[in-house]
Parts: C-alpha cells; structure tokens; sequence
C-alpha cells in the first residue's frame, strides 16, 4: 500500500509540473458587435484592460457577432476596445468586476474611414449581478470596507445569507459546507469547517480578502464537493500604484465593566487588540504586481473555574467553599497539585498572527501567473475543559495550530474561442492539543471525584470534582493536501461549454488520544482521601505507533454547457461525476468476525454522479424582471473524523482496562 500511495503521488505531482493556475473569479465580459444595420460583424478585434494593473487579454466576434472573455481577473477600471477594418474603434471605459459578473456590453459600429469613437461609461451593477439572484449572497470589496466585522474573521459574513445558521447552509450539516479561497479548498481535512478546526481567530487576514460569496442555489458543476452551500472568498492583488494600510483596534480592559456577568468584582483582564498592515504595488508597471498583508490579534478574557465569591455562586456551582478548601488540601498534600490557585478567576490568553503575500505576473497577452502563500499560527492556552462539573486550573489544555497554503494558478487564452484555467494547491494544516505548564507534556491520570458532599443554604448537594489530566491530550492531526485543478472554456457561435477536472490527494496523520491516559473514580472527600477508589479504567495502545495514517484521494470530473435559446433567455445545463477513494482501511479483527460475523476491514469508496439545470430569463432584457430556477443534485465530501475513529477503535489498536475497586493497586 504504501508503494502504491507513493506512485500516486509521483504521478499526481508530475502532472502538476505541466499545469499550474488563477483563482475561479466566474467572472466575465461578453456583448455583441452590430453594424449600423444592426447585422452581427465577425472578426471584430475586442481587447479589455485592467487600466489599474495593465492585464490585457483579446478575443475576435464569431459568425453571430458574439464575443466572450471567461475567467476575469477582478478589479478595476476595465476598459474594453472593439476595432474592425473599415468601422473604426470604439472604447468603453470604467467597469468594474466583481466576483461572479457577467458584463454584457453590445457595440452598434458605423462604417468610417476615421478611426475613433470613444464613450465613457459606468457598468450596470444590476445587469451584471443577475447570475446571483436567488443563487448567492455576494460581499464586494466596497461592502467589506463599509461593514463591521466581529473579530475581523471573514467568516462571521456568513451570517449575511438568509440561508445560514452558524457554519451551516440551507439547513445541512456544517460538515457538508465547502470553503475555498481563491477558487481552491480552505476546509479543514479532519472535520470540515475552516482551515483552523478549533475555531482559530480567522483563517485569513481581512486585509487580505477582496470579495466573499456565500452560494447556496448555484447550479454551476464547477461548484463541488459541498451539500448546503459553499464560502468562496476571492483575495486581493497588487496595482500599478502603491498604496497600503496600517490599522489597529483596541478594547481595553478599563473599557469594560469592572464587573462580571454575576454582579461580582472582576480583576482579571478582559481585553483584544489587533494591529497589522497591508502593502500592494508594481514590481514592474503594467507586468508584476504584489500585494502583502501581516495581521495580529491578542486576547486575554477571564476563565472562571468555580470562582465562589457569594452564597449565590454555592449555590450554583453546587460546592461549598469549605467543601472546595478540603479538597484542595488533599489533592496538594496527597496527590501532588501544585501550591498555585486552582480556582478562582484566570486570565486566558490567545495569540494569532495571519501573514498574507501574493504576486501577480502578466507573462503576456495570453497568459497571467498567480502566486499566493497564506499563513496562519493561533496558540491558545487554557483552550480546553474536560466533561466534569468543576476541574482544576491544572486541567485545562492548550491548543496550538499552523495553517499554510500555497497557490499558483496560470490563466491562458489559449486562441480567440479557448480559454484555460489551471490551478495547484499545497496545504497544510497542523494542529496539536497538549497539557498545561503544571502537567508533564505525557499528560498523567485523571482523578474524579464524585459526590462531593456540600451543605448550600441548609440542603445537601453534590458536584464532581477532577484533578489530573484530561481525557483526550495530548493529541494531534497532521493534514497534506494536494490539490489541481483545471477548467478549459470553449465558445461557439451557439452554446458556450465548460470542462473541467479536479484531482485532490490529502496525506493525514493523526493522533486521536480517546481516555488513554485513565482515570480513578473516587466516591466523596473520605475516599479521595484515603486513596480508595472505586474504579480505574483507561484505553491502552496496542501499537508501538499510536497514529493513524490515512491516504485519500478525490477525483472530480465535469461538464457544461450554456446556451440563449432566445434573447434574454439563458439555459445551463450540465453534469458533475466525484469519486472519493479511501486508500486505507482498519484493521481485520479475526475475533468481531469469529463471534458477530462482521469485517472491520471494510475499505471505503463514494460515486456521486450530480446531474444540474438552470435557466434564468431576463424578461425583455431590461435587467428589471428575472426569472429563475433549477435542479440538480450536490454532493458534499465526508466528514474524515469518523474514518479516524473507526480506523482507531477497530478492535486492534485499542484495549479497554476496566478495574473495579478490590483489584485496584494505588499508583506511585
């Protein structure tokens, strides 16, 4: 197997050499070209040009008059120059492209023997956004500089769709929701979500994001591997002028209420700020641009672990505070718990840096190179609790995740009729959870004890009390994926058609640490501490490797074709086949089969053949009345957390030990 998964992965990555490309703007500008008659022109000249960063690209009309220019880069001012022998030249100056634009621009030519007719003109936003009605919710770069942003993370936009609750569209599982930014996978190998799966500050800079769309009713095949809907994030890129950035925010302590949320007397810092920069321009006018941005968050906010302070806060934590004093006492004089406050109110604190860069190459009239790395480091201490009422300080773990992705991306008008799109991703993401400054790195057992005995107000409670470890630190999940992807676009005089393939290789290793540092149960403080527990139980690796290696491929392959069937009247239809391949598999456990009949080596593989139709018609073409709708079906990846789990608990890996009391020796 793993003489196989490597020839893959050679094939994969010389494949990759040949083919490298630009993000998917599913932008465009197209038109007709008439005479004074009104008769369509063939083999009129059309050039459009980003005035701001020198890209230029060129088509000529077909037999019908029509031209088409896919795959835009964003931006603006564009201008667009049509040129015929014998009619002169017309120039349209002043459009913009959003993310998703269809620009239509009709010329009506007159025969001259001079040569310029220039008209200067603002696009229609309307008449442009027409492909998202109903379809998406689109975020453009004039909306992100108005709106608030909680945090700065991007994702919080989500929230702008109708069809959002959470991470969640039209009423999927969050799991199933795509991520991409610049065209290609963000989303989290393990679990789905975002790069940064323990809900990191962001997973991208703000300052380096130029558009966010939140398509949730595209019927598009190039939209893939998602069941609800997609996030789809389009970064910025460098001008022919140099301009940039530098911001800060700030909520300080004293900006807050001196109290907490019971009324009582807060001293911990309660505090965020964020500062950072951004810095674009020409490295070579009207060729090579860059755009770079760095973005840097600290917060610090109390973490209350049973912080009694009132006879109210007995009440509600259920503890006493002489119940809480005897048990600290035992677990210092007995159990080794260091001499530090373990309850009470802490300052918890989380670090992120987001450091952004892109170049932008017009190798030549035909073709445009993207080079984009994004990196993302987040340390958050004290991130996470464990399942008991009360635990102490010494329990909580710290989480720390390095998320980096590198992209280059090629955009080549291969002749008047053929553009292609080619794109390879590398990403890596790398997350890793363990104990505290007051635990060894190992982590050790947890003590849990239950029934601690309070008198509150004149009444018996109870709560459950935990020192020690926590039951699943350390653990770790390592991700590689490798992504290419490439989309050629071919028009016709009739019907504009799309092809595309979309190969993703993801290489995880990942450490899933489920109860394998054990746990004693203790019933009440008498018990606890005379070192009588009733129980011992843990998981034991059976392997010398704890980790779990799984090797994944995904291959998508599509086709589209859209065509006018009659002036306003569009019509897309097309079909999307995805095969996921798990390349790994658990183990045979002889005894599940023996007993139960059942085979725990079952290998996994999914086929989604996602056929899809839309027709949009823009009654009289006035961009007033749209009429809309499709079908199709959609197909999200799974969730990799449960072939982790499964791949973990196959009955070969794992042992249970489950002591009860008179078997169990008091540990030294």
């Amino acid at each position: 197997m793993k003489l196989t998964n490597a020839w893959l992965l050679l094939l994969w990555l010389v494949c990759s050499v040949f083919t490298i490309t630009a993000q998917n703007t599913h932008a465009s500008i197209e038109g007709m070209v008439v005479d004074e008659t009104s008769e369509p022109l063939m083999g009129v000249s059309v050039v459009v040009k980003n005035e701001s960063t020198g890209f230029s690209t060129a088509t000529v009309s077909d037999i019908s008059g029509k031209y088409i220019l896919k795959q835009l880069p964003l931006g603006k001012p564009y201008t667009i120059t049509v040129s015929y022998m014998g009619y002169g030249t017309q120039t349209r100056k002043g459009y913009e492209l959003n993310q998703g634009d269809e620009l239509r621009i009709d010329f009506k030519m007159e025969e001259s023997a001079e040569a310029l007719d220039e008209v200067v003109v603002t696009a229609s936003g309307l008449k442009s956004a027409v492909k998202n009605f109903g379809a998406a919710t689109s975020v453009t770069s004039q909306d992100l500089e108005k709106l608030p942003v909680n945090g700065r993370n991007y994702t919080s936009l989500i929230d702008l769709s109708p069809l959002s609750t959470g991470n969640s569209l039209s009423g999927q599982l969050p799991s199933s929701t795509n991520f991409t930014v610049d065209g290609m996978t963000a989303r989290n190998p393990t679990s789905g979500g975002t790069a940064n799966r323990r809900g990191g500050s962001y997973a991208i800079s703000m300052e380096a994001i130029r558009e966010f769309k939140v398509s949730t009713n595209q019927y598009d095949v190039t939209y893939g591997r998602s069941g609800g809907g997609s996030i789809n994030t389009v970064t910025k890129s460098g001008t022919n002028t140099l301009s940039g950035s530098i911001f800060t925010f700030g909520r300080t302590d004293w900006l807050s209420s001196p109290y907490d949320i019971r009324g009582n007397r807060r001293d911990e810092d309660f505090s965020s700020y964020q500062y950072g920069f951004s810095l674009g321009g020409p490295i070579v006018k009207d060729k090579v641009h860059f755009f770079v941005a760095w973005d840097h968050q600290e917060d610090t906010n109390p973490l209350q672990i049973a912080d009694l302070q009132t006879a109210e806060d007995e009440r509600r934590y259920n503890v006493s505070r002489e119940s809480l004093d005897r048990y600290l006492d035992i677990a210092r004089n007995k159990y080794g718990v260091a001499d530090s406050p373990q309850f009470g109110s802490f300052n918890r604190k989380r670090g992120t840096d987001a450091i952004f860069a892109r170049i932008d190459w017009q190798l030549n009239d035909k073709n445009l190179l993207t080079l984009r790395n994004n990196y993302v480091f987040d340390l958050h201490r004290r991130a996470i609790s464990d399942n008991s009422s009360i635990e102490l300080y010494e329990v909580y773990s710290d989480v720390r995740t390095t998320d980096n992705s590198f992209l280059a991306s090629l955009r080549s008008e291969l002749n008047p009729k053929m553009t292609n799109e080619l794109k390879f991703q590398y990403l890596r993401t790398s997350e890793s959870a363990f104990p505290g400054e007051q635990i060894p790195s190992q982590n050790i057992p947890r003590a849990i004890v239950e029934r601690v005995h309070s008198e509150v107000n004149g009444k018996d409670v109870y709560t459950t009390i935990q020192l020690g470890g926590q039951r699943y630190i350390p653990e770790s999940f390592y991700n590689n994926v490798f992504q290419l992807v490439d989309n050629l676009y071919y028009s016709t005089d009739k019907i504009d058609y799309t092809f595309g393939a979309d190969l993703m290789y993801t290489h995880m290793e990942s450490v899933y640490g489920s109860e394998m540092n054990g746990r004693f149960y203790f019933t009440g403080l008498d018990d606890f501490e005379n070192l009588q527990p009733y129980r011992y139980v843990r998981e034991v690796n059976l392997m010398e490797d704890p980790a779990v290696t799984q090797n994944i491929m995904a291959f998508g392959a599509y086709a589209q074709m859209q065509a006018s069937l009659f002036p306003g009247f569009e019509l897309m239809a097309g079909i999307r086949a995805d095969y996921t391949n798990y390349l790994d598999k658990p183990n045979f456990n002889e005894i599940v089969y023996e007993d139960l009949g059942l085979r725990t080596d079952n290998s996994l593989s999914t086929f989604q053949l996602q056929p899809r139709i839309q027709a949009t018609w823009d009654i009289g073409e006035r961009g007033k009345d749209i009429l809309r709708f499709g079908g199709g079906i959609f197909g999200s990846d799974i969730n990799n957390y449960i072939m982790i789990n499964n791949m973990v608990f196959d009955g070969t890996r794992v042992a249970s030990v489950d002591i009860n009391r008179n078997d169990v020796t008091i540990p030294t």
